[in-house]
């Protein structure tokens, strides 16, 4: 009852849409995606740099209110510049004028991608199509960025 409240209007996750064969190709470069994906927080804090963060195998911070910063050192230690929208492992990094980092989500391959919205509990991690994720994703002053996630 409540989860179907906190959804009224807002875009579902569509991770159940998702094929099994997508999940399984994601799962070497992104092995918490899925057990991630339509979930939601216990508390408000967990965050979109978090989530791509746990996505990508960082234990616990899924969990945590991630900063700039540990994002920035994970983003520089863990991935490339570049990317493809539709392969696993494409980290989406929404930058401000200032280069500050604002928002980011990661793509699961076949037009798919994850993220979370916001950092408030009732905000759940979302699949929803690359392309979905980028629109819902833009704003003024923001600039789109790919990284590659480096296995």
């Amino acid at each position: 009852m409540v989860i179907r409240f906190v959804e009224a209007g807002r875009r579902a996750s569509r991770h159940a849409e998702v094929a099994e064969s997508t999940w399984r190709r994601a799962l070497t470069v992104l092995p918490a995606a899925r057990p991630l994906a339509g979930t939601f927080p216990d508390r408000s804090g967990p965050n979109c740099f978090g989530t791509v963060m746990a996505a990508a195998g960082v234990v616990g911070a899924d969990t945590t209110w991630m900063q700039r910063e540990p994002f920035e050192d994970w983003l520089d230690a863990a991935t490339r510049p570049g990317g493809d929208d539709h392969a696993a492992g494409t980290v989406l990094v929404w930058r401000d004028e200032r280069r500050q980092v604002q928002h980011a989500a990661v793509t699961l391959g076949d037009g798919w991608a994850l993220h979370k919205p916001s950092q408030r509990w009732m905000s759940p991690t979302k699949v929803l199509t690359g392309r979905e994720v980028i629109l819902s994703s833009r704003r003024a002053g923001c600039h789109l960025a790919r990284h590659r996630i480096d296995l």
